[in-house]
């Protein structure tokens, strides 16, 4: 089996040629220089040890040592000069490597305009070993030690040759050693390796429990409910049920790694026990034996398999898992294809007809024959107890996700027709779980429209509309004060003022140009008044845009043009307040004077 293993593992070559090309992609110049300086460095070191052993027989012969010392010195001069350029090219090329495979990461990663990629969590499995958060070792480290990997394979390989040129039979022998001792260590680390990244998913979720304890923002609770020394805990002992089956694949093979080890050593002592007999006899002379001797464990080199040839295997493996990354998306872009302007729309109605939903991975159906018509230029309200399918609604309607079957209709072009990116400008929302950006304030407004962020007169009526304009005028340093106190200079803000920041967010989005708003349960931080008068300004504000708003709050729902109960995944009652307040037995009704009560009680 092993050895069936053995002759199925990948070749060496194409992987090493694999991550060069990709490291030339990233930086030519850097890659040319790496591979020149680390050669010439790799010669080197072959041609001091011919220098020493010429010094040894000049010294032996009585003869005049100032020619092969004065090579000897400058050999070591120019190596010692050429170490440091050679690391740092190595260095140089290693950050430069991860900015390219970072932007490709980053490009495969956000091209996809739906939540497919971010959510797929063979897809993140993948990040998280590109970005060498599974292994310790990234492309860009590969880089880095491809320097010492080619001085060193450079020096062995001479090595190798100089035994040949005396020894031939000793170089054909070694050679065959060399290769069954380097295949049979990189198939034991192939195999470690495998476990290692069989297990990304663990280790991410390892990974989660570390970062808590690390994170600030989720401190208060962790110390509050004494989480903290748990967190602790739980990583160590997650971390080790991983490791074990590591540490049980490396004691596998301590009885492979010896037989190779004895075999080498037994090899290498026959050729040294040889050169010295025939050195004492005068076959050859001292100052080749001295060669010899050096080069033979040089060359031993040659069945090292050690970090960098593990990591130039990782960085190939790594760099293929990209590319299959990319190709996927461009796959699956395809299903997203839509050439058709949404300028303007929707100038009639959205439409809703017989669609159904099931996430990816799950079996539960969220809708089955879902149908809605939302009308343009005004405000419909979304009601339904938790899991009725609001938010999905939204994710829909934003294209986000497509629907398993039925369709979504725009002015009656399918939603498909239209070009993902020009809709989702035409979109502005704030969702209950609304990024709270650790960048500037004005940044947190901008954002709602990267095409007029420049607008600052925009961005700041957008904030004043919102009542965020008094938070903006407490920050130390105004719009340009980091929000995060993790930064320098930075301010932490409350979760009503984030809130009112997001608010701000979509009100610049609809100002430059968006027709649709969307408030998913945007104001759980607000208070009932505050959150009545921020809707209550919302709509007068966004009059004529088509606003779609989720809240359990029903001060906040009644306000809408039209209410709509959605359960079980479909539409149950349709009309306006006073009209579902009005049937008797009805869910809104129902639903009403529950909350109704409560207040009055209160």
């Amino acid at each position: 089996m092993r050895l069936a293993a053995l002759r199925s593992a990948p070749n060496y070559r194409p992987q090493l040629a694999t991550a060069i090309v990709a490291f030339y992609q990233a930086s030519p110049r850097l890659t040319i220089a790496v591979v020149v300086v680390a050669t010439l460095f790799g010669l080197l070191q072959p041609a001091f040890v011919i220098a020493t052993g010429v010094l040894v027989q000049a010294a032996a012969s009585n003869t005049d040592v100032a020619v092969p010392l004065t090579f000897l010195g400058a050999i070591f001069i120019i190596t010692r000069v050429l170490g440091p350029i050679r690391d740092e090219l190595g260095t140089a090329l290693w950050r430069r490597v991860d900015q390219s495979m970072g932007d490709r990461i980053m490009r495969a990663m956000s091209i996809d305009p739906s939540l497919r990629q971010v959510e797929d969590p063979h897809i993140q499995d993948v990040v998280a070993q590109v970005e060498g958060a599974v292994t310790g070792f990234g492309v860009g480290q590969g880089a880095q030690l491809l320097t010492f990997l080619w001085s060193q394979r450079t020096f062995a390989f001479i090595s190798l040759i100089i035994i040949g040129r005396i020894y031939w039979w000793a170089a054909m022998v070694l050679a065959i050693v060399h290769v069954l001792g380097y295949s049979g260590a990189r198939w034991h680390w192939k195999e470690v390796t495998q476990i290692i990244l069989g297990q990304t998913d663990q280790m991410r979720r390892s990974y989660y429990v570390r970062n808590l304890a690390l994170s600030s923002r989720v401190a208060k609770e962790t110390r509050i409910f004494g989480l903290a020394r748990w967190l602790v805990d739980r990583y160590r002992h997650s971390a080790i049920a991983i490791l074990e089956d590591v540490w049980t694949k490396r004691r596998e093979g301590w009885l492979l790694g010896a037989g190779i080890a004895l075999l080498l050593a037994g090899t290498e002592a026959v050729t040294i026990w040889l050169v010295a007999i025939d050195s004492l006899s005068g076959r050859v002379s001292i100052g080749t034996a001295v060669t010899v001797v050096q080069a033979l464990f040089a060359a031993g080199l040659l069945s090292t398999y050690n970090d960098p040839d593990w990591a130039i295997m990782q960085s190939a493996s790594t760099i293929e898992k990209v590319r299959e990354l990319e190709e996927r998306v461009r796959t699956q872009l395809t299903s997203l294809s839509g050439q058709r302007d949404s300028n303007g729309m929707p100038r009639k109605e959205i439409r809703f007809e017989h669609v159904a939903f099931t996430y990816p991975g799950s079996s539960h159906q969220v809708f089955e024959d879902f149908n809605l018509t939302i009308e343009s230029g005004r405000s419909l309200a979304i009601v339904g107890e938790n899991g009725a399918g609001k938010t999905t609604l939204v994710k829909l309607l934003s294209r986000l996700y497509e629907p398993t079957a039925g369709r979504i209709t725009v002015d009656g072009v399918d939603l498909r027709e239209l070009d993902p990116a020009a809709w989702h400008s035409r979109i502005a929302a704030v969702f209950q779980d609304f990024t709270q950006f650790e960048l500037s304030a004005y940044d947190n407004v901008a954002f709602g429209a990267l095409r007029a962020a420049d607008d600052n007169v925009a961005v700041e009526r957008a904030a004043h509309q919102a009542g965020a304009h008094e938070i903006i005028s407490r920050l130390p340093q105004g719009w340009q004060t980091p929000l995060s106190r993790e930064l320098s200079h930075g301010s932490q803000i409350s979760g009503g003022e984030w809130q009112r920041l997001a608010l701000a967010r979509a009100l610049f989005a609809v100002q430059s140009g968006a027709g649709i708003l969307i408030l998913d349960e945007p104001t759980a931080s607000l208070d009932v008044r505050g959150e009545a008068e921020v809707y209550q300004r919302f709509l007068e504000l966004t009059a004529g845009v088509t606003t779609i708003v989720i809240s359990h709050r029903f001060s906040t729902v009644r306000r809408a043009d039209r209410i709509v109960v959605v359960e079980r995944g479909r539409v149950v009652e349709d009309g306006n307040h006073d009209e579902l307040v009005g049937q008797t037995g009805g869910r809104y009704a129902e639903m009403f004077t529950l909350q109704a009560e409560r207040f009055v009680a209160a």
